[in-house]
Formats: structure tokens, sequence, C-alpha cells
């Protein structure tokens, strides 16, 4: 192999290249003094010496010329001075980068979030959290909450959105909000009329407009049908809430949805929202995490602002 190519396939620190080393020889150089160079990086003049002697003998060659005046750089020390303006501006910008993930100015979020918290205000409190830092980049994938606590679990997702009621082993749950479940009726029904809150058995005789069967929400509701000795009438079966609006508006049955992904659309879709009174209608949603110390800085942004926003909005 010839000789240059060797050098090529040798790490950078067998020849005595580390950054320090490198540092005081540039100092040496453009102070024109090993002396001053010493007080600049305040080391010893003896330990700057032996560190740019020990660089030489490693490459092989001069870098400096020392003479009673101070030191000059030899040919092969202004070559390696010209890489060294180019080194230590990429490290600059490189500390700058790093300085700046550190301090969660920069970074990436891979978030997941059931249909419930995408439904409410959460894309809103997204978007205001972009628009303090533009530089984080996010990541949102919806999923069912099941999902999304294995995906926290083996890491592919850094911060969960699920139900509290969810068991979630080795994670930690922090309380950020409840999402009320209402009953979602046609405009022409005959419970519409009824003054107050709505009972599920007012509900389960009716043709029922469900979620997918994948859905917690759906079995909470099978689970509930049951315990009052009945099953649901499940005529449809969706993967939206906007399915379930839109079937409903059709008559095909009655639904129960959570307020978020119903009030927003009930003046101008035909559909009338009556609070449910039953106490599994308040359903606690938790921000799910593996570790507060171990999130990322971007992370932390992100969940201090998701529970600033919900104190805001209690106040």
């Amino acid at each position: 192999m010839p000789p240059h190519q060797g050098l090529r396939h040798m790490p950078w620190s067998s020849f005595g290249l580390d950054l320090v080393t490198l540092r005081v020889f540039k100092a040496a150089v453009e102070e024109r003094s090993l002396v001053r160079a010493a007080e600049r990086e305040r080391l010893a003049l003896s330990a700057i010496s032996r560190r740019i002697s020990e660089m030489e003998a490693r490459i092989g060659t001069a870098l400096l010329r020392r003479h009673d005046r101070g030191v000059e750089p030899t040919a092969a020390g202004e070559a390696l001075m010209r890489h060294l303006d180019t080194l230590f501006e990429v490290l600059e910008h490189t500390i700058v980068d790093m300085e700046a993930f550190a301090a969660g100015h920069r970074g990436q979020i891979r978030l997941q979030a059931n249909l419930s918290v995408l439904a409410g205000s959460f894309p809103e409190e997204l978007a205001s959290f972009q628009k303090s830092h533009p530089d984080i980049d996010l990541y949102i994938e919806e999923r069912i909450s099941a999902d999304i606590i294995h995906s926290v679990q083996i890491g592919t997702a850094e911060i969960g959105l699920v139900s509290a009621t969810m068991h979630a082993p080795n994670l930690q749950l922090l309380h950020w909000r409840t999402d009320h479940l209402v009953a979602v009726l046609p405009c022409d029904h005959r419970l519409v009329k009824k003054e107050g809150s709505l009972r599920f058995r007012d509900l389960v005789e009716d043709s029922f407009v469900g979620l997918s069967t994948s859905m917690a929400l759906q079995n909470i509701f099978r689970r509930e049908a049951a315990m009052l000795g009945m099953t649901l009438k499940e005529r449809v079966n969706v993967a939206s809430f906007d399915g379930v609006r839109r079937m409903i508006q059709a008559g095909f049955g009655v639904g129960i949805l959570p307020e978020g992904g119903v009030t927003p659309y009930s003046d101008t879709a035909g559909l009338v929202a009556k609070p449910l009174a039953e106490p599994w209608a308040d359903r606690p949603l938790s921000i799910c995490i593996r570790d507060m110390q171990t999130l990322s800085s971007a992370g932390r942004l992100l969940v201090s602002h998701l529970l600033r926003k919900e104190v805001s909005s209690r106040s």
C-alpha cells in the first residue's frame, strides 16, 4: 500500500491531532511565540512545547521553525493552518448546533395520540408550540392507546397522549386533562327534547353508530351495555369521529363521542350533543413518557407547553 494511502486509513489521534494540541499549535502560529501562546491558552510553556513536538514527531515533519524572536510555521505548518481555519469554523458551528439541541431550541419529537386527543384542541396547541419553536420538527401519528403505550415502551415514540385508564407498566403517566363524553343525536330524535343529561340506558335500545371494534371507547360502550344486561344494537361501526357524525346525521342511529369531537360541528351538521350522566363519561387523559429525566430537551419543552396550556385553560 502506498504511504499516503496508509495515512488516510490511520486514526487522526495517532498523529497527536487532538483538539487541544491543534488549538495550541494554532495559537503559537498566530502569536508567533510559544510564550504568548501559553499565556493565551492558560497552559504551561513546557506543556505547549511538548504537545507540538510530539505532534511533529508523530506526523514525521516539522511544523514550526523556532528562533530567538519566537516561532513561525514551516510549509507543512502553513498547510495545516489552512485546514485548521476550516476545522475550527466547523467545530464552532457544531457546538452552536449542539447547544441548541441541548437547550431544546432544535430537535425532533415523535409523538403519538389517540383519536380523542386529536379531535379536541390538541392540534391548535401543537401549532402554537411549533410557532414558538420552529426549529423543532414534530412527527405526529394517530394510534389507539394500547399501541401508543407499546411505542413509548420500545422507544419508537417519545411522547404519547392516551387514556389514563390504560395499564402502562414502567412508564410515567402525567395527568393532562379530562375528556367528556356526550350523547350524539340527529336533530329530530325523540331524546333531543328531554331535559337535562341523558343516561346510557336511554340510548341502548336505539340503533347505535359505533367506532371500530379495536378502539377502547367502543369496548367501554359494550361493557356498560352488558352491565345493564343488554347488547348494543351496533348497526354501523366506523373508524373515525367524522364517520360517526355523518352516519348519525344520515339517520342510522345514535352514538357517543368526546365533546371535542362533536360540539364544533353540531350547529352545522344537524346534530345535537347532550351531556351523558355516567361516571365513566369523564375520561382522564395522560401524557405518557418513559421518564422525564431521559426525555429530550425538546420533548421536555413540549410536555411543559401542554401542561401549561391545560392549567391556563382551567384558570
